[in-house]
């Protein structure tokens, strides 16, 4: 593991589409934030006059913020990996551009947790609701113990990407998100990279983004279900053995007909599936059994021999069954 320097430069990065006016509300409490040095690094593929917030003159013309425009629309996953080749820091740090951290001293807390713990390679914020500051669980992972709720730190099995720190060397061992993704479950897909790299997750209650949950910008319901279904799919076919890319992808097919009410959407998933097979079959690397052991040890994600929510998120005395439709929305 690599120890942190003695002020570490820590990068916030933020990926931004077509939001100007939640985009500035996150900037701003990043410029709140009481540690330096800091740097904030905003990718946009913005066909609006988000642009002009950055111009010579704008409102955020600052030495501190790097401003990068492209044309297109990446997708988060490829705009991160951007904005982290961008960045200068030591430890980058994520949060939605229609997110705000609630705590000016949120940094210093990331920078602090990080020094305390030298095997943690991602802090995992909780996420609250901006408008009525209640938890939102589909937005915090899943802790090991069903009972437990969003204001208690444990060690997870993976990370939302709605707020989050990535110590760099974690980063770079694990190789960054699947830009294939596009959208959902890129963030599951480089847990098990980190995790697999000998780090591991620490979910930081202490550490909050408000998100607005911004409709904005999103794609159509049934689109976002295939692409969740598909990128379950790959996430496996990535990262796990074959017997759980067979059951996932049997499990994850029924779940996308169900969802959807639209056989077609199947045909769609498995066409994209197709055309990204050459890159998947380059991109598969098997975690080690160790690894599984410890994400099962969890009981969040990996269940027998599929990838999911673990039967006791949504059975028995402390199950919700809506976490089925956690599952389908997102995030």
């Amino acid at each position: 593991m690599t120890s942190l320097t003695a002020n570490p430069r820590v990068s916030y990065v933020v990926a931004t589409y077509n939001r100007p006016d939640d985009l500035s509300d996150a900037i701003d409490s990043i410029l709140e934030q009481e540690y330096d040095p800091l740097e904030i690094v905003v990718i946009s593929n913005s066909t609006d006059e988000t642009g002009t917030l950055f111009a010579d003159g704008g409102r955020f013309d600052r030495e501190c913020i790097h401003y990068h425009e492209f044309p297109g629309r990446m997708g988060v996953p490829e705009a991160r990996n951007v904005g982290f080749e961008h960045a200068s820091g030591d430890i980058l740090v994520t949060i939605d551009d229609d997110a705000v951290l609630e705590d000016p001293g949120a940094t210093d807390e990331i920078v602090a947790q990080f020094r305390a713990h030298s095997d943690v390679g991602i802090l995992a914020f909780q996420s609250r609701n901006y408008y009525t500051d209640e938890v939102i669980p589909k937005e915090i992972p899943d802790p090991p113990n069903v009972g437990m709720d969003g204001t208690d730190e444990f060690r997870a099995a993976y990370f939302i990407g709605v707020g989050n720190a990535i110590r760099r060397s974690a980063l770079v061992s694990a190789g960054g998100y699947p830009a294939s993704f596009v959208y959902g479950f890129e963030e599951m897909d480089l847990s098990f990279r980190v995790l697999d790299a000998g780090y591991d997750i620490l979910y930081t209650p202490a550490i909050v983004v408000s998100h607005k949950q911004s409709p904005a910008g999103r794609r159509p319901d049934r689109e976002t279900q295939e692409r969740l279904a598909g990128n379950r799919i790959k996430l496996a076919f990535r990262n796990l053995p074959w017997r759980y890319v067979v059951f996932t992808t049997l499990i994850w097919s029924v779940y996308a007909v169900v969802l959807t009410r639209r056989p077609g959407s199947l045909l769609r998933i498995f066409r994209r599936l197709f055309t990204d097979r050459d890159e998947l079959l380059g991109d598969r690397r098997v975690i080690h059994p160790a690894t599984i052991r410890r994400i099962k040890s969890r009981k969040t994600m990996l269940f027998c021999w599929w990838y999911g929510p673990h039967p006791g998120r949504f059975i028995g005395p402390n199950g919700d069954p809506r976490r089925l439709l956690w599952e389908a929305k997102g995030t």
